[in-house]
């Protein structure tokens, strides 16, 4: 029946914070109202804006940029290795035409010597036709006219014939109008018109009448036409890097066209088409959604399933969660936090225009009072919870690896034993890694925000929430009545006022107290169990000797024994009494419940011997049941190994004041106490194994023989004559 009540009561507890995680995220952080619709739809509805904001016409402005690069001429620059090949051209021309006037024969004399005759190069001048053939035979002249051609010669043969140089001239002056057209560049897209304009309208030329007077001007003229247009070729090369530089000025140059939408203004009307601009501004004031469900909606059955799976786990493993409500409350709490820490950063980045701010996510607070107030475990489940829960916010991929990842890296720096000096130092660590993880964050997502302003704002958002943590572990603890590492290392110190107390009031008690929270404190550490823990209960079993101390043995050096005069059920009575005394004590000074639970269970419902057997010496029909301790049995393995170090110290102590300790003495009061506790059925309640008690064992013989070691005596000191 039991079993079904705690089940009972754990799904009540899971069930309320779930339904607390999905109404306080969506309170603190309504959503919008989301509708399903595309560029070109009509509006379903009239829209009004939520808060200012300006929208860039992505569209409009495109357009103005594309027009000014479109107005930007191409850029060019001018090959002057062409310039020279072109009038080489011209050169060679004019050339060929003077070598065109004779032809070198080779002339066969063999009338003065018949047997061997001789061979001579003889120069012979051509006629008009045959100069006229050689030239047009010439790959230069392929495409120049016959008439141009006949000019040409005509005008070589007068040089020739008059000594004259008006071919020459013509040289020149042909030159000179190409280089001109070469100087105001001549590019692939032009050069086919120039060539036509040139022939078509020959240049004036710069030449002496009497030329004229025996060729006609235009047809001089047109000859030089169509050799400039002949040697022609481009000189312009498009220089396209300069060319887009000046264009991407250009493009840059245009401002964005914007449109502006102030607070409570209607952005779109009922039955209004919905164009970019529109849809844009619809979908940065959170109306849009590419599904037909809404994230509120959406996030029920994610948020669901995340404490279905904590149920399960929690049941599964077993562990300290399971069993103590408080730290189930505190972990519920905990997903609680992060959800709405999650929730928040998900709707400002959504809402607002800084995307950066999900890196700010405080929510290795919660992973730093996991790891030092519940366990590792915790903290995975937790971190598995801070990923599912930052789906259900409506969270990007990059919020989900934050928060599990942010969840998880406080465990690598702290653990459960981790004390407050250290948590000091660890918390600039844990800060730290913040910043890697954001930065991991923004590669893999690729995204253009500032990345110096993102690390720095990762960074201080850590460092706040982990020196929040600090500050509120303390309170946190002390709310969930949950004992800390922190709170067992001030329970440890010396000058804790409840051990003060007892060293004022019991000595001898107090003594012992030390000796056992050393052998509990080794013990526990060789098994695993809470070291720190076995060693606070040790030093607070025995609180409540303190109202009667004199009662006690290890309290009555110098002096009698009460108990002499005392009836065996009287003693018992007053021994038994301790415990309840101790409870009392423990409370009024603040002493967690973890602790003092060693007070109710350090002798567990054992019989009080010595007294029993005294009784039974004069009553043979005694109960057992009337000298028992009126304690509970061992319920963790602390609490057993307090039990057997507490009964082991005192009886060493009876044993070894009247004889000396040996390694087999101290072995055999180690079995007897075993055995005993083993038989009387102490240990039933308490989760500790065979192996485990046989490694409680070694280590109390080891701290033992160390405690009862031999030594050397010393000589009586005599006085020097």
């Amino acid at each position: 029946m039991n079993i079904y009540i705690t089940h009972f009561r754990k799904i009540f507890y899971i069930i309320l914070f779930s339904a607390a995680v999905w109404f306080i995220s969506f309170s603190i952080f309504p959503e919008n109202q989301i509708i399903k619709i595309e560029v070109g739809d009509e509006s379903p509805a009239a829209f009004s804006a939520p808060r200012f904001l300006t929208v860039v016409d992505e569209e409009t402005t495109e357009k103005l940029k594309e027009e000014a690069r479109n107005d930007i001429a191409p850029v060019y620059s001018i090959d002057s290795t062409i310039n020279i090949a072109v009038i080489d051209g011209i050169t060679e021309m004019f050339l060929t035409v003077i070598k065109a006037r004779t032809e070198e024969v080779l002339v066969t004399n063999d009338e003065s010597n018949p047997e061997n005759p001789q061979s001579i190069v003889e120069i012979v001048e051509l006629s008009k036709v045959e100069q006229i053939e050689k030239v047009q035979s010439s790959l230069l002249f392929s495409t120049i006219s016959t008439s141009a051609t006949e000019v040409m010669i005509e005008i070589s043969n007068l040089d020739n014939l008059n000594s004259s140089n008006f071919l020459t001239q013509i040289e020149f002056e042909a030159k000179s109008q190409a280089d001109k057209l070469l100087s105001n560049g001549i590019n692939n897209e032009n050069l086919n018109q120039i060539r036509q304009t040139i022939v078509q309208t020959p240049p004036n030329l710069n030449l002496p009448s009497e030329l004229y007077i025996l060729v006609p001007e235009a047809r001089v003229r047109s000859m030089v036409g169509e050799i400039i247009a002949e040697n022609l070729i481009a000189n312009q090369k498009l220089e396209e890097e300069l060319w887009n530089e000046q264009k991407n000025k250009a493009s840059n140059a245009v401002e964005e066209v914007t449109i502006q939408f102030f607070k409570d203004e209607i952005v779109v009307n009922e039955g209004e088409i919905i164009d970019a601009v529109l849809y844009k501004a619809l979908d940065e004031f959170g109306y849009l959604s590419g599904e037909s469900r809404t994230v509120q909606t959406s996030a029920i059955p994610i948020i669901f399933s995340v404490f279905l799976v904590l149920y399960v786990l929690l049941w599964r493993l077993r562990d300290s969660i399971w069993k103590n409500d408080n730290e189930l409350l505190l972990m519920l709490t905990l997903i609680l936090v992060s959800s709405i820490f999650l929730r928040g950063v998900s709707y400002y980045s959504n809402l607002s225009d800084l995307d950066f701010i999900q890196y700010a996510l405080p929510v290795s607070f919660v992973g730093v009072i996991s790891v030092i107030l519940l366990n590792l475990r915790a903290t995975l489940i937790l971190s598995l919870s801070s990923s599912l829960l930052a789906l259900a916010g409506g969270g990007n991929i990059g919020l989900v690896a934050l928060g599990a990842l942010g969840t998880i890296i406080p465990a690598v720096f702290l653990s459960e034993d981790t004390d407050r000096t250290l948590l000091r130092e660890r918390i600039i660590y844990i800060s730290l890694t913040q910043p890697l993880l954001a930065f991991g964050v923004y590669f893999f997502l690729r995204e253009d925000g500032n990345l110096t302003q993102i690390l720095v704002l990762s960074f201080l958002s850590a460092l706040v929430a982990n020196l929040a943590a600090f500050s509120l572990t303390s309170y946190i603890e002390s709310m969930f009545r949950l004992t800390s590492s922190f709170k067992l290392s001030e329970l440890a110190d010396r000058n804790h006022p409840a051990l003060r107390y007892l060293e004022d009031n019991a000595i001898g008690t107090f003594n012992h107290s030390l000796v056992v929270g050393t052998l509990a404190d080794r013990a526990a550490n060789k098994i695993g169990a809470n070291s720190q823990l076995a060693r606070a209960m040790a030093y607070y079993h025995d609180l409540g000797k303190t109202a009667n101390s004199t009662m006690f043995v290890e309290n009555q050096i110098g002096s009698s024994n009460p108990h002499d005069g005392l009836l065996p059920m009287e003693s018992a009575n007053i021994l038994k009494a301790h415990v309840t005394e101790g409870v009392k004590l423990a409370k009024r000074f603040k002493i967690p419940e973890t602790v003092y639970k060693g007070i109710l269970e350090h002798h567990g419902d054992a019989v009080i011997r010595f007294f029993y057997e005294k009784e039974k010496m004069v009553n043979k029909n005694v109960s057992k049941d009337e000298f028992r301790h009126l304690g509970n049995k061992p319920t963790s393995k602390e609490s057993a190994i307090l039990m057997m170090a507490d009964s082991l110290e005192a009886a060493c102590r009876a044993i070894f004041m009247n004889e000396d300790a040996d390694e087999g003495k101290i072995k055999n009061v180690i079995n007897e106490i075993f055995e005993e506790k083993i038989a009387d059925g102490q240990l039933n309640n308490a989760p500790i194994t065979f192996k485990e008690l046989d490694i409680i064992k070694n280590s109390f013989q080891e701290s033992l023989e160390g405690l009862y070691h031999q030594r050397v005596l010393y000589p009586e000191i005599t006085e020097e004559e």
